[in-house]
């Protein structure tokens, strides 16, 4: 199967780009093969653009200086860029509808009016409706414009240069002044028996997910990492960790991509230790962010989510740690209760969606818990699994020390990946290959009270006796006349063990399907007669189709 490209893979073409007051922060503006838009920031340093927008708070686009008495305010720098065109005074946040608001912003909406323009999605609207709240108390007036109400074929998504486009500038510009004349200013509305919006099926896009790493981190979701104590997951986080920082390609990966930023939160580890096992595992620790157990005290997903989104926001990471994820969820929210935790961790998906990172959350294990479903090990409520759309469970090798193996246990978005082995070195990790051990094996051997390599070393066993059992009977068929045996019989001629000290019907019904494939047929079950005797037997015929030759039996 052909894997789906990474985001690590596909930059986009550069669309625009926007100067910042001052020119040293600059957005630049990209678009995808799939025609989705990003934005990437830069800021000057010495001379050159370098990634990332740099400290302090991002001002307003273009300036927050000199504003007119009245304001419109966009969603984006591209509207801004045409209201000046046309000789309005226009304003934007940085962040379009995910900003966030700062007090500093204040001075340049106080005592203005203010012309709030929605672009035409449910983004836009809620984004509308929630700076007009913020500033309906410092502004001398604020009115939302719904641009449907001038434009009735505006598209999805449809914004102010949309429509200057679609009508040319003087008589865009007289149908959107004549709508700000027109629409009455804003005022709270509470109706909690409207509902909630919903969306026609067609009007959402295609699911085009892709990977950070394929199959086993989908970007735009959260996947699980459940760990045995004492496994190393730490120092197997922190390898994936530096991989993704510098683009190097990961195990199974086709190829690597650009480095990235990471972002670690953790409440068991100290900075100090987590930047001694990134750089024995060859990060670039100038990409890799850390929240360690000291600075990450009191945080939260859960009554603390509206710091815990800015602080992963604010590192524009491709990949989110969280490290263990229980110890992040809140005093007051019960971990073992469906309809507890559930709101929390779609909160984290959709913080995940937003920010276009993979994102790990690390559980402790309850080998007890586990059963027959591998997954049932997840520390918590069966739902924190049960939600995520990727799993992976790390365990021991028994045959190697230093060795340890990552099982694919859970994937939504593909087929399952192959179990990696790494092994720890020195406090670093090496990738070692991969491990034939699987959920299945897994989960087999939590049924039988033994262990993984027991589990495969009687696999092997059985495949040898089905190996012989395949040959004894290819070695019996007629190709012309069904040959008949009733098993004692066919215990006599080739041994007690040759169907391995399964009930004869089930070793046979087991090797069924490769038989068919090597171009034999085989029925069980049958009452056979020989030398006036009769007893529980089958028939094997060779065939030269797949449809079996009609007998008499």
């Amino acid at each position: 199967m052909q894997q789906p490209p990474s985001r690590k893979n596909d930059y986009g073409k550069l669309e625009r780009e926007h100067i910042y007051p001052g020119g040293t922060i600059k957005k630049c503006m990209y678009r995808r093969a799939d025609k989705s838009k990003y934005g990437e920031w830069y800021h000057l340093e010495n001379g050159k653009w370098l990634k990332g927008r740099g400290e302090g708070i991002p001002p307003l686009y273009p300036s927050s200086d000199n504003l007119a008495s009245h304001i419109f305010l966009t969603e984006g720098e591209k509207d801004v860029d045409t209201w000046r065109r046309l000789g309005k005074s226009a304003v934007s946040l940085p962040n379009g509808s995910n900003s966030k608001w700062y007090q500093e912003y204040m001075p340049a909406f106080e005592g203005k009016s203010v012309y709030i323009i929605e672009d035409h999605d449910t983004p836009g609207k809620k984004y509308a409706q929630r700076m007009a709240a913020t500033l309906k108390p410092i502004a001398s007036a604020v009115k939302v414009l719904d641009l449907s109400n001038a434009w009735k074929e505006i598209p999805e998504k449809g914004d102010t240069t949309d429509l200057i486009e679609a009508m040319g500038d003087e008589a865009g510009l007289m149908a959107i002044l004549k709508l700000a004349q027109e629409t009455p200013e804003w005022e709270p509305v509470e109706d909690l028996a409207a509902g909630r919006t919903v969306k026609a099926a067609a009007d959402f896009g295609e699911d085009n997910t892709s990977f950070l790493w394929y199959p086993y981190l989908p970007i735009g979701d959260y996947s699980v990492m459940m760990a045995d104590g004492g496994t190393g997951k730490t120092v197997l986080c922190c390898k994936i960790a530096a991989d993704v920082s510098t683009g190097r390609r990961l195990p199974g990966d086709e190829f690597g991509g650009k480095s990235e930023n990471v972002l670690i939160i953790s409440a068991e580890d100290s900075g100090e230790q987590l930047k001694r096992r990134l750089k024995l595992s060859g990060a670039d620790l100038n990409r890799v962010f850390i929240i360690d157990r000291s600075d990450s005290i009191g945080m939260n997903f859960s009554d603390g989510y509206s710091e815990f989104e800015s602080t992963v926001k604010s590192c524009k990471p491709a990949l989110v740690i969280v490290d263990p994820w229980h110890g992040f969820l809140g005093e007051n929210i019960d971990i073992n209760r469906v309809n507890a935790i559930r709101p929390v961790f779609q909160k984290l998906a959709n913080l995940a969606k937003t920010c276009d990172c993979a994102m790990i959350l690390i559980s402790h294990v309850n080998k007890r818990a586990q059963g027959e479903n591998v997954n049932n090990a997840a520390t918590g409520s069966s739902d924190f699994i049960n939600a995520a759309r990727s799993a992976v469970r790390v365990i021991f090798d028994e045959m190697d020390e230093d060795c340890r193996i990552m099982v694919h246990t859970k994937t939504n978005y593909a087929a399952y990946g192959q179990s990696i082995r790494y092994r720890i070195v020195d406090g670093g990790v090496e990738w070692a290959g991969f491990s034939d051990i699987t959920r299945q094996t897994l989960e087999a051997a939590a049924r039988r009270k033994s262990t993984p390599w027991e589990i495969m070393q009687k696999t092997e066993e059985q495949e040898t006796v089905n190996n012989a059992l395949v040959v004894a009977l290819e070695q019996s068929a007629n190709q012309f006349v069904a040959s008949r045996y009733s098993y004692d019989e066919f215990k006599k001629d080739h041994g007690d063990l040759i169907f391995g000290g399964l009930q004869p019907k089930r070793a046979l019904d087991s090797v069924k399907e490769r038989l068919s494939d090597d171009g034999y047929f085989l029925k069980t079950g049958i009452q056979v007669k020989k030398n006036g005797s009769k007893g529980n037997g089958f028939m094997v015929q060779r065939i030269d189709t797949t449809v079996a030759e009609q007998s008499m039996i």
